[in-house]
């Protein structure tokens, strides 16, 4: 080998040394960026699990001069839609009895009681933003006597720098939030399959991706009386395990269920209350004054025998609630 050709082998080599370190780098980089949006994502709603359904709720905490409130970690979002921002912060509470501080307590520098904002929570349901996938909470309720609780807070001015917020159990429980640093994102505040899902007052869910369930006997009910449901062979029938918890005995009830694919006029709606699967048991409209599971069925067409793909949403009506909850989540 020459020279020339030594020294080319050399410098490709080094090239390709030099890629693979590079290559290495950038994949060391992307994760640990995901890694990092992920632990930020998670830094409100660590520990988050279904709550278990109790009957009834401790009562208003008697003893406020006992009550201990800190801040110990917040979010701040500012989202194109709605014209307005807001934190949502995680507080620590303390007492000495079982806790329930209803939020007329807190107020904010512009005025804001923070048990009236349903005109802001209402702007952000209708652009399907919801506060419950960082488990938001309207009152500050624990059976134990130490707690931490997420609480909305909006402010009017979206390009202020700092928020005020206080408190009117004790002088000293006043906080200046720093509106330029801990950012939210938008996909912070949109389901998906698995989630668990609150109203922050009366109810928390989960709701699964979707199962092929079309090999199973399916039934109706008329008159008491159990006849087979038929199906086009052309068709798929999916369903959505539904785990729901009534938190303090209030009756919940999904009234309706829609899928809406991406990008499509199509909408299946969920097969109505009669119909069920030997396997599976269907929820809609179903009273759940404690806890239960149930499914939601649906029949998408598959004209050409093959896998049905859908991307896009479900969307829940709760009985009681004005905007549908909606779940981002496949059918494949």
């Amino acid at each position: 080998m020459s020279e020339k050709e030594n020294t080319q082998k050399k410098w490709l080599i080094l090239i390709v040394v030099l890629a693979l370190v590079f290559c290495s780098i950038l994949a060391w980089f992307l994760m640990s960026q995901n890694k990092s949006r992920n632990e930020d994502d998670q830094s409100l709603t660590e520990n988050l699990h279904m709550a278990e359904s109790t009957t009834s709720k401790p009562e208003l905490t008697e003893n406020l001069n006992t009550v201990e409130i800190s801040l110990s970690n917040y979010k701040v979002y500012r989202l194109d839609e709605a014209d307005f921002g807001f934190v949502i912060a995680k507080m620590h509470i303390k007492a000495d009895e079982a806790i329930h501080i209803t939020l007329d307590h807190f107020k904010t520098g512009e005025g804001i009681v923070l048990n009236d904002v349903d005109s802001y929570i209402a702007q952000l349901e209708q652009n399907s933003y919801f506060l419950g996938r960082q488990n938001v909470w309207y009152s500050i309720i624990s059976e134990d006597t130490e707690t931490d609780a997420n609480i909305f807070i909006p402010f009017k001015d979206k390009n202020e720098n700092t928020l005020d917020l206080a408190c009117d159990i004790a002088d000293d429980m006043k906080w200046s939030i720093d509106l330029r640093k801990n950012a939210g994102t938008a996909d912070q505040l949109q389901y998906k399959a698995d989630d668990i899902i609150t109203d922050g007052k009366t109810y928390q869910m989960t709701v699964s991706a979707a199962y092929d369930i079309s090999g199973d006997y399916v039934y109706q009910t008329e008159n008491g009386n159990q006849i087979e449901y038929y199906m086009p062979s052309t068709t798929k029938l999916y369903a959505f395990k539904i785990e729901a918890v009534s938190l303090w005995g209030d009756t919940i009830v999904v009234e309706s269920a829609r899928y809406v694919p991406k990008d499509s006029s199509e909408t299946f709606a969920a097969l109505d209350a009669s119909i069920q699967t030997m396997k599976f048991e269907n929820i809609l409209g179903r009273e759940i004054n404690e806890k239960d599971t149930g499914y939601l069925f649906f029949v998408a067409y598959d004209p050409d025998d093959n896998p049905v793909t859908y991307e896009g949403v479900l969307k829940l009506k709760l009985q009681g609630s004005e905007n549908e909850v909606i779940i981002n989540v496949d059918l494949n």
